[in-house]
């Protein structure tokens, strides 16, 4: 008798089970960034800059295809200067491309250059941001899986 008496909770428990609602959950994470209307700098266009940038091997001419993107920059209390953080290079094993940087018509460098002057930066402005890889060798690229980083820095005064 004992068992038919254990057989009728455990058969109502897993007939509960199976008569549950069928259920999916889905997280969505929601972010934004509200920068300070002082001095900005952001990638236009969605927030490419934290993304990888692909460029494209072009088996015609044995080229590289260039990165071409946007940014907006405004700043209240001057021009705004950029400047590489290190010459930028792509490697694969030993071998590397190096690349050539460019924010609007300015060719970046190590050296702080003025890539917004004072009234468009006021005003606020959109520029072009340019990555190409540098001369391509007579031999061509040497095949492999490239990667590097473009590290950047823009700068402005400080308020007065």
């Amino acid at each position: 008798m004992k068992p038919s008496i254990l057989a009728l909770p455990l058969a109502m428990l897993f007939a509960g089970v199976a008569m549950a609602d069928q259920r999916i959950d889905h997280t969505v994470t929601v972010t934004a960034t509200v920068p300070t209307d002082k001095f900005i700098v952001e990638p236009l266009g969605g927030n490419w800059m934290n993304e990888p940038q692909n460029m494209s091997f072009k088996p015609v001419d044995g080229t590289l295809e260039p990165i071409r993107k946007q940014l907006t920059m405004k700043s209240t209390s001057g021009a705004i200067t950029a400047k590489l953080m290190n010459t930028p290079t792509m490697t694969s094993g030993t071998n590397s491309i190096g690349l050539n940087v460019k924010v609007g018509s300015q060719a970046l460098s190590t050296t702080s250059e003025i890539v917004a002057n004072v009234a468009d930066a006021a005003a606020g402005t959109v520029v072009d941001f340019l990555v190409t890889a540098g001369g391509k060798p007579s031999a061509g690229y040497v095949p492999g899986a490239y990667q590097g980083t473009v590290n950047l820095v823009f700068e402005t005064p400080d308020p007065v």
